[in-house]
């Protein structure tokens, strides 16, 4: 039973590396090539590893990208947490928004992630991987400014969902800008409007707004 076990570890092991060596090597040969120029046998050639391997783990190229693609977002994900804690609970949530930003001028996130995934995989496919943890996170950040500490506001809801969108739509504007440097100030400052009216509090009697349905 004790050997079992060994040999069972040890497969596990393996087949952890061998997938870690797959994503690793698809990493640098998509950013190289792009994704329909890259070919699997260079893939499997910078990895070490057969065909049989990589087609263990991925059933295809495609999934092989997506692999590729999650990962990145992982990696993104734990960049926006603060490095210090932050007395402002306000404040820490604007510096984790605004660190996303940051993101695209990490070449991978940029190109892979913005730019080549949403052609390959389809945007929404994209977003599914990260929005459920993402959302539910901006939300409960949302919640806990209520002065009242009431749970479950649909407006807290909309507003994550309006935040995140926002926050996206902000990373692809400078993602297929010629010059992100020169339009970061502009695309922070107009995202730092969205977050602002994020945060204030509704009035109770909201204005009728006129429908434009005919």
């Amino acid at each position: 039973m004790a050997s079992e076990k060994l040999e069972n570890n040890g497969r596990i092991r393996d087949a952890a590396r061998t997938r870690t060596a797959l994503l690793d090597a698809a990493l640098e040969v998509f950013l190289r090539d792009g994704y329909a120029e890259a070919a699997t046998e260079e893939i499997v050639a910078v990895a070490g590893v057969t065909r049989g391997a990589l087609y263990h783990h991925f059933a295809n190229k495609r999934e092989l990208f997506r692999g590729v693609i999650e990962r990145i977002q992982r990696e993104a994900e734990e960049t926006l947490v603060p490095a210090e804690p932050f007395d402002d609970q306000w404040e820490a949530f604007t510096v984790a928004v605004l660190a996303s930003l940051d993101a695209v001028y990490d070449q991978a996130t940029r190109r892979l992630l913005l730019i080549e995934a949403p052609a390959v995989l389809g945007w929404a496919e994209v977003r599914e991987t990260h929005r459920g943890s993402t959302l539910r996170s901006v939300e409960l950040m949302l919640q806990s400014f209520r002065p009242d500490g009431a749970e479950n506001s649909i407006r807290e809801s909309v507003l994550a969902h309006l935040v995140v969108a926002a926050v996206e739509e902000a990373m692809l504007y400078l993602a297929h800008s010629d010059d992100p440097q020169r339009d970061r100030n502009i695309v922070e400052a107009e995202l730092l409007k969205v977050l602002g009216a994020a945060r204030r509090r509704p009035s109770k009697r909201s204005p009728r707004v006129r429908s434009l349905a005919p």
